[in-house]
């Protein structure tokens, strides 16, 4: 159920291994015990026309979609694991930053596997 999508500069595409990083934060995600690894669904988006602060720089930004039931602590173990993931990869990024947020279950649809 839950989502992660990374969006990063394109840019970064010849400095990083864009699938490595992702297999990585679908792990950080697993490892937080939060989720079954089969529910988990992440996803990378590059952005080429961007800008990152006054210097244009490069970023690495997660948003990490959860339905409720969370405790703070664990949205915020759940955040700095992924944190910490990203920031292997960004050597030289000045932006990487992750967004835990909660997705209203009235207005979340899903189709279930028959």
């Amino acid at each position: 159920m839950p989502h992660l999508v990374i969006e990063y500069a394109k840019k970064l595409e010849d400095k990083v291994s864009i699938a490595a990083l992702v297999s990585s934060a679908q792990e950080a995600m697993h490892r937080s015990g939060l989720f079954a690894s089969h529910t988990i669904k992440t996803r990378a988006l590059a952005y080429e026309q961007f800008i990152a602060g006054d210097k244009g720089g490069s970023f690495i930004h997660a948003e990490i979609r959860l339905l409720e039931g969370r405790s703070d602590r664990e949205r915020e173990a759940l955040s700095s694991s992924v944190f910490n993931c990203l920031c292997q990869f960004a050597d030289g990024v000045p932006a990487v930053t992750v967004e835990v947020r909660e997705m209203d279950p009235v207005c979340y649809s899903k189709r279930l596997p028959f």
